[in-house]
Formats: C-alpha cells, sequence, structure tokens
C-alpha cells in the first residue's frame, strides 16, 4: 500500500452581509496504514480537538469550538499561523498570506479586490496579533517533527477569499448563494488536487476529499464533474447525512460534521483566522470616521444595526454599497 491523500474544505463567512466570503482547502498526504480519522490518534501528542484545563497541546477543531471573539485571536491564530509557517507561506501581513494561500490564477484577482476596499491598507495588519513570532516558532518546530516521525506531509493550504463587490456578482451570475460556495470550493479541491498529481511522488496516490455538506443540498455529481473535466462519477451514497461519489482515484465525501477529520477542521479555522483579521481592518477603517462604533462581524441583525451607525460617512466617503453589502 502507497497511503493516500486527504483533502478537507469549509468555509467561514457564508452567513453574513458585511465582509468576505471565505473557503479554505488543505491537503495531505497519508503514510499506508492511516486512516483519514486516524490523524488525530497519529497526532494526539501534540495536537487535540477537545482540550482539557491546562492543556498545552495545539488546539485544532471547528473553528466555532476553537474562536470565541469575546476572547480574541490567540486560539485560532497560533494553530492557523503555525500551519501556514510549516509549509513556508509569507505571514507577514494578511494581504501577504492571503496572496501566498490563493489559487496562481486569483491572486491578482484577489489583490485587486484587496485593494479597491478603502479598508484594507496595503500592507494590511501585521501578523500575528494576538501571539508572539516566538511562539508560533515553537510549533512549527514542534509540529515539524512530529509529522516527519508519523509519516504525515501536510502538503498544502488554499483559500478563496470572495469580497462582497465579487460575491455579489457570482451570485446574480448564478442565482443562488449556494453554488458560488460549492463552485469555490470545488475550484480549491481541483487546484489542490492537480498540484498532488504534478508532483512524482504523490501522483500514484488515491484521493480522500471531504466537505461539509453545502446547506440542504444532497446531490454533488454533476458539481463534481463540472470542475474536473466532466468526468463521470459515480454515485455511491447520497443521504442527509452523507454524500459519497467515485471519479477515477478520488472519492468525494460530503457530510455533515465534517470536522471531525482534522484537514477539514484546519480548512475551518484557516478561512475563519483569514476572515477575522480583515473584518479587524473593516471595524478599524471605520471606527476611524465614527468615535465610539461598535465594531461588527458582519452577521445580519448586527450588519443592518452597523450600516445604519455609519450612513453618514458611506455618503461621505462615497462608498459604493455593492463594495460594502452582501446581498445575500
Amino acid at each position: 500500500m502507497t497511503g493516500r491523500i486527504l483533502i478537507g474544505t469549509d468555509e467561514a463567512g457564508y452567513g453574513p452581509n458585511l465582509g468576505p466570503l471565505t473557503v479554505a482547502a488543505t491537503a495531505w498526504s497519508l503514510p499506508a496504514g492511516v486512516e483519514p480519522l486516524d490523524l488525530w490518534k497519529e497526532l494526539e501528542s501534540v495536537l487535540t480537538s477537545a482540550p482539557q484545563r491546562g492543556d498545552q497541546r495545539l488546539f485544532v477543531a471547528d473553528s466555532k469550538k476553537v474562536f470565541s471573539p469575546g476572547e480574541g485571536l490567540e486560539s485560532l491564530e497560533v494553530a492557523v499561523l503555525a500551519f501556514l509557517n510549516l509549509i513556508n507561506v509569507n505571514t507577514a501581513s494578511i494581504d501577504q498570506a492571503c496572496r501566498a494561500i490563493s489559487m496562481p490564477a486569483q491572486v491578482a484577482p484577489f489583490l485587486d479586490a484587496y485593494r479597491a476596499e478603502p479598508w484594507n491598507n496595503t500592507p494590511g495588519l501585521a501578523l500575528p496579533i494576538d501571539s508572539s513570532d516566538d511562539h508560533i516558532s515553537e510549533w512549527v518546530t514542534t509540529l515539524n517533527a512530529e509529522l516527519k516521525k508519523c509519516g504525515i506531509r501536510l502538503l498544502g493550504i488554499r483559500a478563496r477569499i470572495m469580497f462582497p463587490e465579487e460575491f455579489n456578482q457570482l451570485v446574480t451570475q448564478a442565482d443562488s448563494k449556494g453554488v458560488v460556495l460549492s463552485n469555490a470550493t470545488l475550484q480549491l479541491v481541483r487546484d489542490l488536487a492537480d498540484a498532488c498529481t504534478a508532483d512524482a511522488d504523490l501522483g500514484h496516490k488515491a484521493t480522500l476529499v471531504v466537505c461539509d455538506k453545502h446547506g440542504g443540498r444532497n446531490r454533488y455529481d454533476q458539481l463534481i464533474s463540472q470542475h474536473f473535466d466532466d468526468q463521470f462519477v459515480f454515485r455511491l451514497e447520497e443521504s442527509r447525512e452523507k454524500s459519497r461519489y467515485r471519479m477515477g482515484s478520488m472519492d468525494f465525501c460530503f457530510r455533515t460534521k465534517a470536522e471531525e477529520f482534522l484537514p477539514v477542521a484546519l480548512a475551518s479555522m484557516v478561512a475563519k483566522y483569514t476572515r477575522e483579521v480583515l473584518m479587524h481592518q473593516f471595524n478599524h477603517f471605520w471606527a476611524q470616521h465614527i468615535p465610539g462604533l461598535k465594531p461588527t462581524q458582519g452577521y445580519p441583525l448586527d450588519a443592518k444595526r452597523f450600516r445604519e451607525d455609519i450612513a453618514t460617512a458611506i455618503t461621505r466617503l462615497n462608498v459604493p454599497m455593492d463594495q460594502l453589502w452582501r446581498s445575500r
């Protein structure tokens, strides 16, 4: 046996009216004999998805469990930046990090969209924000040693960041927010899968792709085929809990509680971290124009409050509503 490649995806910011929708994916190489759900056990000396009091291991789980707005970014930040630095991603600032993990074809469009928004600085916020370079470097060393010992490799991390103006355009074209999410997800999967295929050491390995289910959708075979040159996709299972497909040497699983898989959990954290830091910049910009302004995370009810609070500044600064407000 030669092991397999495991790709996991997740999103952050699907529901808000403010800020970007961010979709992320992580790709891993597993040695023979290690099953996808075994990653937690293989790496249990350094990672945990359920920390106990005083636990010194790195907390990796669904971002909703790791991050709480009132407690700062540190728990989310340490893990995300450690894994990004592990694969030599430039994390000096948020724009550099986002650029580095964008798909090659999306680098220029990302930079154009980023710079078009008046609240995005170049360079952006310096990273880390709530942690320290030394602390993150220690974790990079620890993770590197443990992964090598286990024969596990983190192959890549990718993200697709859609700011409101592009998001609105894509939703209008597709007439569906869900389709926009699904397309972004499969674009990332295709990008990572192609990179693995091009690697002589990986091209022969079978691949399992695990994604969180997209809303109430149960059928994904046409979506997969569309993003993989119309290849035939064999339907293995479709249900409310899980939809599974096979296409050549690739298996796809769209399921509830996908964050039980480490690659999905890390993707969730990468997506959340990038969005949260971008929202830091967003809130800082508006606070400079409206003294005492309460920050927002951009979710519908509070987003409406925030839009009302900044209404005079929107007019004064001539900010296009499409650049600020997501239509769905």
